[in-house]
């Protein structure tokens, strides 16, 4: 099977792009699980979602236009 086109979250990053993530709206770290590091950076070089620092010094996302027009193509269903 060929590989996912990049436009297109895989499992994970749809996870975590679904996890009550809107325009707006910020999440920490925990709330993105099963996302990890890695994943969340691809999703932010993607620009899926955004960064912001609190004022705890932790790290909050939300998703962006990009992100939730990615949630919405369609997979591709080659076999």
């Amino acid at each position: 099977m060929p590989p996912r086109p990049k436009n297109i979250p895989h499992n994970i990053e749809r996870t975590a792009l679904q996890k009550k993530m809107a325009v707006g709206r910020w999440l920490s770290t925990g709330h993105l699980y099963p996302a990890s590091t890695a994943s969340i950076e691809g999703m932010f070089s993607k620009g899926w979602i955004d960064i912001q620092m609190a004022e705890n010094g932790e790290a909050r996302y939300r998703i962006t236009a990009a992100g939730e027009a990615a949630l919405k193509a369609k997979i591709p269903m080659d076999r």
